[in-house]
């Protein structure tokens, strides 16, 4: 009954809906990995729960990323073709062959270019900005310098064979919320890699060193990208 209703309002008002549980699920992300795997200074000490982090990760995925996100996963991404594919060669593909080499084409235009040129500059730029940091742009653009390339290929180890799955077999009005829940896990295991002793840099394992992209005085870097 819930689920139901839930449907039909993000049938019916998929910005307003989007934008209120997107806020929601994004600071339960953040709040999870804050409580699994906390923070810890200089002294091995665990830091309090930062409240503030938590509260700029909704108002991130709720005014910001939400929006965006109907116009790109919603409105145009699902109206795009391969272009490679002629009509010709279409005309003799099955319905799900032709469906599926779509399907490739925009997870292809999805993971180049959106999260390298739109979600991660646009993370760094508004978290800088609500954290009220002195010269936000300044230390966003340093943080891109130093990180964007990391954070790129740490994105493409897990978002590639998601938005897969999603742009295959999940509802289009449903594939923005799947994706929160799945950066839920991804948020929880940066936290994982960065605040759990033996693991993240040096530990010789590709993939954690990879995701290991902060350092202690930043926040989680990849909320969905």
């Amino acid at each position: 009954m819930v689920f139901h209703a839930y449907n039909n309002l993000l049938k019916r008002h998929p910005f307003k809906t989007n934008m209120m549980s997107t806020g929601i699920l994004f600071g339960a992300g953040d709040g999870l990995a804050q409580w699994m795997f906390p923070h810890r200074d200089h002294d091995d000490h665990e830091t309090s729960f930062n409240y503030q982090r938590t509260a700029r990760a909704m108002i991130y995925g709720s005014m910001f990323f939400a929006p965006l996100a109907v116009m790109w996963y919603g409105k145009k991404l699902p109206t795009l073709k391969n272009p490679f594919v002629s009509q010709r060669v279409r005309a003799r593909m099955s319905p799900f062959g032709a469906e599926f080499s779509d399907v490739l084409f925009r997870v292809g235009i999805d993971q180049l270019f959106v999260p390298g040129l739109v979600w991660i500059p646009l993370y760094n730029v508004v978290m800088t900005t609500l954290a009220l940091h002195e010269h936000p742009l300044d230390l966003a653009y340093e943080k891109l310098s130093n990180n964007w390339w990391n954070v790129l290929r740490a994105s493409w180890t897990v978002w590639p064979i998601f938005q897969l799955f999603s742009f295959t077999f999940i509802p289009v009005h449903l594939r923005i919320v799947a994706a929160n829940f799945w950066s839920i896990g991804w948020n929880c295991f940066l936290s994982f890699v960065h605040n759990t002793p033996g693991h993240g840099k040096g530990t010789g394992k590709k993939l954690e060193e990879l995701v290991d992209i902060e350092d202690d005085a930043e926040e989680q870097t990849m909320v969905y990208s």
